[in-house]
């Protein structure tokens, strides 16, 4: 069972600074000095895989992690988020489009590393379409965007394990479709 300092590097307690931390349970560290516990749970994140007529939209990274590698757009559920009005808002912010006909996908593990910290994370994706493509602009975050035909995708280019793993489904169910 993997102990989880090395995945957060905290050298110091939250709460009083002290450092007598150490591992508790599988994902918890816990102060010697002042008895506080931090659990590092799981996150909560969601991908949309865009259904168009040419095919489907992936995005390039711009930043690490994986800069240049192909992404599903999709992020981080915030707090007080349905799974469904996050990728509705991560849709927004990336791409600035609106979705329709969200259908549940399915859900994969993943972990994203982030300023030396790891944050192991649950992906819950959704099949959905554009209202629209008119206007779409891309954040930040984004050098590009693609539209490949499900076959045509190349998993070795996909960013994360979990995006990989629904593409891979994807691509399986959509052969059986056609």
């Amino acid at each position: 069972m993997a102990k989880l300092i090395p995945y957060t590097h905290f050298q110091y307690c939250p709460n009083c600074g002290g450092r007598k931390i150490k591992s508790f349970k599988k994902n918890g560290l816990k102060c010697l000095d002042c008895a506080y516990i931090y659990f590092h749970n799981c996150a909560s994140a969601v991908a949309g895989i865009i259904e168009t007529k040419e095919g489907v939209i992936l995005l390039k990274r711009r930043s690490a992690p994986k800069r240049g590698y192909f992404d599903l757009p999709g992020g981080f559920v915030g707090y007080g988020e349905t799974l469904e009005v996050a990728l509705v808002r991560e849709m927004k912010e990336e791409l600035h489009i609106d979705i329709v006909d969200l259908r549940y996908f399915g859900s994969f593990p993943n972990t994203y590393i982030y300023r030396k910290v790891t944050y192991f994370t649950t992906d819950a994706f959704f099949i959905c379409k554009p209202f629209h493509l008119e206007g779409m602009r891309l954040s930040e975050e984004i050098s590009e965007v693609a539209i490949f035909k499900p076959e045509k995708i190349d998993l070795a280019k996909i960013a994360f394990r979990s995006i990989k793993e629904a593409v891979r489904k994807y691509q399986s169910e959509w052969v059986r479709r056609k």
